[in-house]
């Protein structure tokens, strides 16, 4: 009799933790917030939907490496979000090969300054999205206004938007989401 008690309480426990977790999580009751310091996109895009005028992608993601990119429409907010992509990625010590630097851009007006600009930082590679159709969906998923602020934003290995950075976000606190993430 003791040995049936045993396994009808080893077969009933786990039943038991699954109903009530799930009871409380429909409830409301979940955690609040999350661990993350990035915003999330309000709808999941992919980059392989964006071509140039070439019809060919705009960036591929053949090497495996997640993305901190900035999508530049005013040089001097893009300056800070640019230097901040280089600081975290020397941040990141060990996984400093994992991450690549992309700097998009469609305003061919700006294309000289923006070349100036990247020479300050190296290992960041210059994307023209010549019809703009990227900005104008970075903008549709994001609470912030892109154009004003040049936010830097995260793009998966597969293509997959992420999240992005608020302005004004500890840098330290983005280093901590990279660390998770990668």
């Amino acid at each position: 009799m003791k040995n049936k008690i045993f396994l009808a309480f080893l077969l009933l426990t786990p039943i038991l933790v699954v109903t009530f977790s799930s009871i409380y999580f429909t409830l409301g009751l979940s955690p609040e917030g999350t661990k993350n310091n990035g915003v999330f996109f309000k709808s999941y895009f992919n980059f392989d939907q964006f071509n140039n005028v070439k019809n060919e992608k705009l960036i591929e993601f053949e090497d495996g490496k997640w993305v901190m990119s900035v999508y530049i429409t005013d040089i001097s907010k893009s300056k800070e979000s640019l230097y901040l992509m280089r600081q975290l990625n020397v941040a990141l010590n060990r996984d400093i090969y994992r991450v690549k630097r992309v700097a998009f851009f469609s305003n061919s007006r700006l294309k000289s300054e923006i070349d100036n600009l990247i020479l300050d930082y190296p290992r960041t590679e210059l994307v023209n999205d010549k019809n703009g159709v990227l900005i104008n969906v970075l903008q549709k998923n994001s609470t912030l206004d892109m154009f004003q602020e040049n936010p830097i934003f995260i793009i998966d290995p597969y293509g997959r938007a992420v999240m992005y950075f608020n302005p004004g976000t500890d840098p330290k606190k983005i280093l901590k989401d990279l660390k998770v993430l990668i």
